[in-house]
């Protein structure tokens, strides 16, 4: 162990780590409190410091080249161009762009004449209204409206997506005392429910090609740049010799080439290749959407390499353990990485994590265990493993005494032990503390914020700590429901291609068995049009005529549909089927 003072005063003690065995790394830590009373990790206390958010304060990087941050974890790049303000990404919402734009022009003792709004990819992009002028353009890659829908409008993922992320960034958490998150990688409920003011793309440019454009006077290199999201790009502008880029900058801690929210597969290798390309470019100053500034070649070129260095180590030796015979959670045993690359930068996700989603990405689901191919149901494993052991009681004093070491395996355990109670026990409010216990434990004690705020939501879930607008929530599946659920507003909003695919997700296959109906959707209000039919247990929607009946109805006549306000039979009794099918 060693010890240190850091700025604030707070004295930290770290652990050395053994440089052997690197496994569940991000756990070796001693906790230690912050001022607020978030009782966390020394590397989870400095993250603001070291990404350079602890303050809201506007910088400036070159001449006519602005960070905005401090407002969560998404920077603001805003770029004077010979015709107007160029502004990149416009954060979570419409009170934060406000205060942002606020910001800027007080720095300059001036109003802004915003020529255009460049987003790097979906994730924040709900500010722009803010910046809006009468002729500002917007523009984004070809697939981040789809994308963006996908993820929060009418879709059967949303709540989902939207319930994991709550938990993952500790959106219910207290502001303070020990279950307080400690760093902005935790989020308020603004970045959910805050006020949005996206407004859509006017150019967008095609996926995976390099595009040449002159905006607002100045000319703006668009590169492909798929990190965590394939909508992703860079912008480079020659002219300030300024690259700005989505989450390709190593000095901040290792990309998240796994949240634990849950995404779609992240290939470490596209990742690897976007850096690449970066780096082909001449460029003295770069500007991530997250993280501290470059502000030398060196310095950028040093952060690109260990961002892409260890993306590409992640991916080519979890390929090695593949080739060793490992399944997952051997390779996320096995692979090393150099301390440089990862002592004290899991702070946003852990390593394990990635190698497994490497694995799952290349091999799938299965390892060697033929067990796996047919296992049990959960619930009848969880009661034969419980029983072999001895029963509830007896399993209940095991978690107790696993909880009493007060080590990282006994925690970890303990989880283990109360995962199979709780399946045949549910509502053991003994054992649900002992579970909570066990979370609080390894989630005071982990670098990572992503694991933080799973580990903590579980003990507060557990503890009847967690509500949603005035309702206790009694498992995350509720609080998935809660999210996803869609009301006459979010119908409103949405396009109608996804209102219509939507139906899809609503199909009841037990009831749907031997039933089959179709019929053609024309919008009166639009020139969209569809053919529906329902067939084997799915609905397949398409953008073509078909023989059968037609119905003709606005955006709006449609939301009551989906909303079960107007049934299928009272369009057509032809369409009868389509009641019984779906769950409305």
């Amino acid at each position: 162990m060693y010890s240190k003072i850091i700025g604030s005063g707070l004295l930290i003690t770290t652990a050395f780590f053994a440089v052997a065995d690197q496994y569940n790394m991000s756990l070796n830590y001693e906790p230690i409190t912050m001022k607020n009373g978030a009782v966390t990790t020394q590397p989870a206390s400095v993250v603001d410091k070291v990404w350079h958010v602890e303050k809201k304060t506007v910088t400036p990087i070159t001449e006519g080249v602005y960070r905005i941050a401090g407002w969560g974890i998404g920077n603001v790049i805003a770029v004077q161009a010979p015709e107007g303000w160029v502004i990149v990404d416009t954060g979570d919402s419409m009170t934060v762009a406000k205060e942002q734009r606020a910001a800027l022009e007080q720095l300059l003792n001036d109003s802004l004449d915003v020529a255009a709004v460049l987003y790097t990819h979906s994730h924040y992009v709900f500010g722009t209204q803010a910046w809006m002028g009468e002729n500002t353009k917007v523009y984004a890659h070809e697939w981040m409206e789809k994308h963006l829908h996908a993820d929060n409008g009418v879709s059967a993922l949303a709540g989902n997506f939207n319930a994991r992320a709550m938990i993952q960034f500790g959106m219910l958490h207290p502001e303070s005392g020990p279950d307080a998150f400690p760093n902005q990688l935790g989020f308020s409920m603004d970045k959910l429910s805050g006020e949005k003011g996206y407004v859509s793309p006017d150019i967008t440019f095609a996926h995976n090609e390099i595009e040449t454009h002159h905006i607002a006077g100045t000319e703006v290199i668009v590169l492909p740049s798929p990190t965590d999201v394939t909508d992703s790009v860079a912008y480079y502008f020659p002219e300030k010799s300024l690259m700005v880029t989505n989450a390709i900058n190593g000095d901040g801690g290792i990309f998240n080439l796994y949240t634990l929210r849950g995404d779609r597969y992240r290939d470490p290798i596209r990742l690897v290749e976007a850096a690449d390309l970066l780096l082909s470019y001449d460029f003295d100053f770069h500007v991530d959407i997250h993280g501290a500034a470059n502000t030398t070649r060196e310095d950028a070129v040093q952060s690109i390499h260990a961002f892409r260095d260890s993306m590409q180590l992640i991916h080519d030796q979890t390929v090695r353990a593949i080739s060793l015979g490992k399944d997952a959670q051997g390779a996320a045993e096995f692979v090393h990485m150099p301390l440089a690359l990862r002592q004290d930068k899991e702070i946003y996700g852990q390593v394990e994590s990635h190698i497994k989603q490497v694995y799952n990405g290349i091999m799938g689901w299965k390892g060697w265990d033929v067990y796996d191919i047919n296992p049990l149901r959960t619930n009848e494993f969880a009661k034969k493993y419980i029983d072999s052991l001895g029963g509830v009681e007896t399993v209940s004093e095991m978690v107790k005494s696993s909880n009493q070491k007060q080590s990282l395996d006994g925690w970890q355990w303990s989880l283990y032990l109360t995962s199979q109670i709780l399946a045949v026990d549910a509502n053991n409010a003994d054992v649900k503390q002992l579970r909570a216990d066990a979370a609080r434990a390894l989630g005071q004690r982990t670098s990572s914020a992503n694991a933080r705020g799973f580990y903590i939501s579980e003990a507060l879930l557990h503890e009847g700590k967690l509500s949603l607008e005035g309702h206790e929530l009694h498992s995350f599946q509720q609080l998935g429901q809660m999210m996803g659920v869609i009301d006459e507003q979010r119908l409103k909003k949405s396009p109608i291609a996804s209102n219509v695919e939507y139906l899809r997700y609503l199909v009841d296959t037990q009831k749907a068995q031997g039933l089959y109906a179709k019929f053609n959707l024309a919008m009166n209000d639009s020139d969209a049009a569809f053919s529906i039919v329902l067939r084997n247990g799915i609905i397949q929607v398409a953008q073509q005529t078909i023989d059968g009946v037609t119905i003709s109805l606005s955006h709006a006549q449609w939301s009551d549909v989906l909303l079960g306000k107007t049934s299928f039979g009272q369009l057509d009794p032809s369409l009868k089927d389509f009641d019984k099918a779906l769950i409305l």
